[in-house]
């Protein structure tokens, strides 16, 4: 073996075991589930939604008031719709 062959099979198992690594965290991130929602945060609403591109409405029930973004839907954040 040359020089030249060997160290292009130690730059190709060096790309391996990082490609290796890179999908392992990659399964592990995606393997994690969500953190437990606190109970206390959530509560009880009547608010309409109405998404601004295709017309989709969804009525929200309950709510995380830690998060305080309306919902999405076609990419684009879904505007309240005000109902006496």
């Amino acid at each position: 073996m040359t020089g030249s062959t060997i160290l292009d099979v130690v730059i190709a198992v060096a790309i391996g075991v990082v490609v290796w690594r890179l999908a392992l965290m990659f399964i592990r991130a995606l393997s994690t589930p969500p953190p437990e929602i606190d109970p206390e945060d959530v509560v009880t609403t009547d608010q309409d939604y109405r998404c601004t591109v295709c017309g989709a409405e969804l009525t929200m029930r309950m709510v995380n008031v830690a998060e305080d973004k309306p919902p999405r839907h076609c990419r684009e954040d879904m505007v309240p719709v005000w109902r006496p």
